[in-house]
């Protein structure tokens, strides 16, 4: 699987979601603008399972411009790109994004769980990929 998008981020904050995707705060694919510990991050999590398994970048999107995100899953890796370059991965992920199921509670720019902030910026070109797209083709895929 591979989720991309533009976002442009205004203002950062911890928790901000770029997407979050799922059907209740147990069970969810998301994408942090940054986390607490400065980083944007990504993470899935599926009911039942002890803890999120989630890639995180060496610092948070940048602001004030457009940049291209994408996140790949396949074969139990987790690869972040910013920009088509890997900013993070994480070859121990133990949840399938098929694990999610349908799901419901699909969002842009804020997350399932109303006590994180909404997105200051925007999302644009949004897309889902029913596989993972190879480094090359997220690169490809930046540029246009």
């Amino acid at each position: 699987m591979t989720v991309s998008a533009r976002v442009r981020v205004d203002t950062l904050a911890s928790s901000v979601r770029v997407f979050d995707l799922g059907y209740s705060k147990d069970t969810y694919l998301f994408l942090a603008a940054t986390t607490g510990a400065g980083r944007a991050r990504a993470a899935l999590k599926i009911a039942g399972m002890e803890a999120e398994d989630f890639v995180d970048a060496t610092g948070p999107l940048p602001l004030g411009r457009w940049t291209h995100v994408a996140l790949t899953l396949a074969d139990g890796t987790g690869v972040l790109y910013v920009d088509g370059a890997e900013a993070g991965r994480n070859a121990a992920m133990a949840a399938r994004p098929l694990l999610l199921g349908r799901t419901s509670r699909n969002y842009l720019g804020r997350s399932q769980n109303s006590t994180h902030p909404y997105l200051h910026g925007a999302v644009r070109d949004f897309r889902l990929h029913n596989r993972a797209l190879t480094a090359d083709q997220v690169r490809r895929l930046a540029q246009g």
